[in-house]
C-alpha cells in the first residue's frame, strides 16, 4: 500500500515538472520572438542606427515619430490585468532614440518582420482581426536591445500602431 502511494506521488511529481515546460525568466514582460514557421530566407534585418538626425519623414519608416497610447484593443489568451496608466502615455521612435513614458534608450536597434495572419496566430494566439487589423499580413517591429513596454510594435497603418505588453494589446495614435 505504501509502495503504491510512493509511486503515485513520484508519478504526479514527474508529470507536474514535465508539464511546466520552458519558463520565462522575465515575469513582467511578454517577449515576442520570431515564429518557428518563418523560413531562414525571410529572416528580419536590423536597420542601421547611424543615420543623420535630419532624416526627412518621407524617408523614415512609418513607425518613426511621436505617438500617444489611446486604448486597449485586445488581449492574448493569457494576460495580466490591463495597465490603465499606459493610456495617454507618449512614445517616441527615432533612429537616435526610443522612449516610452520616462524610459528611453539611445541608438535602438529596430528589427522589422512581416507576419501572415497564420504566423501571427501561431506566435500570439490571436488573429489579426482580434486586434482590429483587417489585412492578411502585418509588419512588426522589435527593438532588439530594449525590453520595456513599447518595444514590440505592430503596424496597423501610417497613423496607428499597436504594442503588446503583458499579454495586452494597446493602440497608439501618431501625433501631428
Amino acid at each position: 500500500m505504501k509502495k503504491n502511494i510512493y509511486y503515485s506521488a513520484l508519478l504526479l511529481t514527474v508529470l507536474l515538472i514535465s508539464s511546466c515546460g520552458k519558463a520565462n525568466s522575465d515575469p513582467v514582460s511578454v517577449s515576442p520572438s520570431i515564429p518557428s514557421s518563418v523560413s531562414p530566407t525571410a529572416a528580419p534585418t536590423v536597420s542601421p542606427t547611424t543615420a543623420s538626425p535630419t532624416v526627412s519623414p518621407s524617408n523614415s519608416p512609418s513607425y518613426m515619430g511621436e505617438w500617444t497610447v489611446s486604448s486597449v484593443v485586445g488581449a492574448t489568451p493569457i494576460s495580466a490585468p490591463v495597465d490603465e496608466s499606459f493610456i495617454g502615455m507618449k512614445a517616441t521612435y527615432t533612429k537616435e532614440k526610443a522612449s516610452f513614458g520616462k524610459i528611453e534608450i539611445l541608438n535602438p536597434e529596430y528589427t522589422e518582420q512581416d507576419l501572415t495572419n497564420d504566423e501571427f496566430f501561431n506566435e500570439y494566439r490571436n488573429h489579426l482581426s482580434d486586434i482590429g487589423i483587417k489585412s492578411e499580413s502585418v509588419k512588426t517591429v522589435s527593438i532588439n536591445n530594449w525590453t520595456n513596454a513599447g518595444s514590440f510594435l505592430i503596424i496597423k497603418d501610417d497613423q496607428t500602431m499597436i504594442f503588446l505588453w503583458d499579454g495586452n494589446y494597446y493602440e497608439m495614435k501618431r501625433q501631428s
